[in-house]
């Protein structure tokens, strides 16, 4: 008896799962890719000239971004994902090991996106110094100057953003888009998450999310007495200051932009 009733309960288990071969397959080809570590050359063109930026790395840290069919280990296509595990954004890369290995996921993971820059409409030129700001004017309206800098609004919501320059500390154009803290609704998460967007190789940009050490744990974490850019930015607020009156909050963000470019320079080539 017990042996039929096992039966049936295969048999029930066999009809509840609705998927169709085709996408078990699908999910089955997914779990295999995350667990691949031969090394793969992701090709993106750019928008502007023939040249295409080919990033090698091991086919898991691409995650499910890549679409396009693999062959002899290189794939073109119009932007990739690389995912990190979230620890390593309190520093990066703040931990080699992890940098090597797939992502796992069960625990936190962030990425990178990888994409061309574009150019403005009717246009085949890209305009650097403050290149968003250039593209999209209509978005920002100066919220604050002072120190020969400027803080602007996004659109109606309350997030702000600041530009810097390419400069002798600043490797590329950098973008900062935040919202500040609002002690009438501490639990959002929102002010705990940084959006950067950076021009890589002139004709590429780079954007990830820069987290608070609310998401950081274990040897991660910052002690309550170490000073981490992050956890500053949300705290000027908090004291309802403003970030152009700390420039070391911004060169933190600054510092953590260039070693994230170094490591996809390590990996990466701009080829024609």
């Amino acid at each position: 008896m017990k042996r039929w009733l096992c039966i049936l309960i295969l048999c029930l288990a066999g009809c509840i799962d609705g998927r169709s071969e085709e996408e078990k397959n699908k999910q089955l080809q997914d779990k295999l890719a995350m667990k691949d570590t031969t090394e793969i050359t992701v090709f993106i063109p750019s928008k502007v000239s023939s040249k295409k930026l080919a990033i090698t790395l091991p086919r898991c840290q691409f995650g499910f971004s890549i679409k396009n069919e693999i062959i002899n280990g290189k794939v073109e296509q119009i932007g990739a994902s690389i995912i990190f595990p979230l620890p390593t954004f309190s520093g990066f890369p703040n931990d080699e090991e992890a940098l090597h290995q797939c992502p796992d996921f069960s625990k936190p993971v962030a990425g990178l996106s990888i994409a061309p820059l574009y150019p403005k409409i009717k246009t085949k030129k890209l305009e650097y110094g403050n290149f968003w700001l250039k593209q999209q004017s209509y978005r920002y309206s100066v919220k604050e100057q002072k120190n020969n800098q400027a803080l602007y609004r996004i659109g109606i919501a309350g997030k702000l953003t600041m530009f810097a320059n390419q400069s002798d500390k600043n490797q590329q154009d950098l973008k900062i888009d935040f919202w500040p803290f609002d002690a009438k609704d501490a639990s959002d998460s929102y002010p705990h998450q940084t959006d950067i967007y950076s021009v890589l190789d002139k004709e590429f940009s780079v954007a990830y999310t820069v987290y608070s050490s609310r998401y950081l744990h274990g040897k991660h974490k910052p002690l309550p007495n170490q000073w981490y850019f992050a956890d500053a930015l949300i705290d000027i607020y908090k004291h309802n200051e403003s970030l152009l009156d700390h420039p070391e909050i911004v060169q933190g963000f600054i510092e953590n932009n260039n070693r994230i470019l170094n490591y996809i320079h390590q990996h990466s080539q701009v080829v024609d």
